[in-house]
């Protein structure tokens, strides 16, 4: 009888641990990426980057502004290089989805186009970092890719 209690009063606990953790989960600020921008620039290596625009992430990536609210893109200006880092604001589970799909099916091409002679890049996409965090996606690669992700984190407060 005292086991069976004491069962119940550890899964009563467990279940209020839970809903605390989700009662109080920090979301990410509503931060202009324009701060994520200059925490990037001040804390981060571009080297071999260059910040790249509309035509450019469209070609990268396939997707156009139907799909986010704002987005931060920085190409490597080497064409042998996969060195770059994405940070995209979206509206809604579904830009969310579509931009996921974007980054993984641009990590995939670039696989693919490495494949047999591009070992060094190979590893960098093998640990590429794709984080979502409330309305920002982040998609980093590079020896540097962790760096920006918390760089990003860090601005809007996580």
């Amino acid at each position: 009888m005292k086991k069976v209690i004491r069962t119940e009063v550890l899964l009563v606990l467990l279940l209020a641990g839970v809903m605390f953790l989700l009662l109080y989960k920090k979301e990410p600020e509503n931060v202009p990426l324009e701060q994520v921008r200059r925490a990037i620039a001040s804390s981060c290596d571009l080297t071999g980057m260059e910040e790249a625009r509309d035509m450019r992430l469209k070609r990268a990536f396939g997707f156009g502004e139907a799909d986010y609210e704002e987005y931060l893109y920085y190409a490597p200006v080497n064409t042998l290089s996969v060195d770059e880092v994405l940070i995209v604001k979206t509206g809604s589970t579904s830009q969310a989805s579509r931009i996921r799909a974007g980054i993984e099916a641009r990590i995939a091409a670039e696989k693919t186009a490495f494949d047999g002679y591009g070992t060094e890049q190979i590893a960098l996409l093998n640990n590429a970092k794709l984080v979502e965090d409330g309305p920002y996606i982040v998609y980093a690669c590079g020896a540097h890719a962790g760096d920006f992700v918390a760089a990003a984190r860090k601005v809007w407060g996580n």
